[in-house]
């Protein structure tokens, strides 16, 4: 008997010693699979269903395949594309525009300086959408904080639902305050489907076309 409770104290041992290390070798490969990716001239391309960690680049785009997976997207001379049902953290540039397609989730914010942001149907997004010189583009897309541009127009469509605020900020500088120079004015379109949760916040005048049915808050003008 003595024999046999050693024979099965050493099978207990060898087994929980196997189960460890297979859940380490999984592990490390899980680890490895999330590699960053980051070049300095080049576009970089992640496959389809493929999972990945940071991606940034300086001069070159990034474009994610359908089902992939990463964290945050950072290029500052370049654009994003987002193909259908892919799953990243955030995603900013600072020249080009950001493309998303359909079923996407953003668990963070979308955010560009001189470029348009476009969604698709079934778009998640968590944070923040904001643009300082382009046009937001949003249809069927939901937004869990404010949608923001400076000099550009934003569009909800199909049914978009904004749950923070929509603002428009201030773009003329204190020059053209005092001359009087006046630029292109904004346009915020939101159809019959859509709805804004928050405030919509002016900081300047824009045209603002707001389709009846549409559910939105007060329109504040800080001008």
């Amino acid at each position: 008997m003595k024999e046999v409770s050693h024979t099965m104290k050493l099978s207990a041992a060898t087994m929980l010693a196997m189960l460890l290390g297979s859940y380490l070798y999984s592990s490390s490969v899980d680890a490895a699979e999330l590699r960053d990716i980051s070049k300095v001239n080049g576009g970089i391309r992640v496959s389809a269903d493929e999972q990945v960690g940071d991606i940034s680049s300086v001069n070159g785009g990034i474009d994610l395949g359908s089902g992939a997976s990463a964290d945050l997207l950072d290029t500052v001379n370049g654009g994003i594309e987002l193909d259908e049902r892919v799953e990243i953290t955030g995603a900013e540039t600072v020249n080009g525009g950001i493309r998303v397609s359909s079923d996407v989730t953003v668990h963070g914010s979308l955010s560009t300086v001189n470029g348009g942001i476009q969604t698709n149907p079934g778009t998640e997004i968590e944070r923040r959408v904001s643009t300082v010189n382009g046009k937001i583009r949003l249809r069927d897309t939901r937004v869990g904080e404010n949608v923001q541009t400076s000099n550009g127009d934003i569009f909800l469509t199909d049914g978009s639902i904004i749950e923070g605020d929509i603002v428009v900020k201030g773009r003329r500088s204190w020059l053209n305050r005092i001359f009087g120079f006046e630029g292109r004015t904004s346009k915020i379109i939101i159809d019959s489907n859509s709805a804004v949760k928050g405030d919509i916040h002016l900081y300047r005048e824009v045209d603002l076309d707001i389709a009846d049915g549409a559910e939105v808050g007060d329109v504040i003008e800080h001008f």
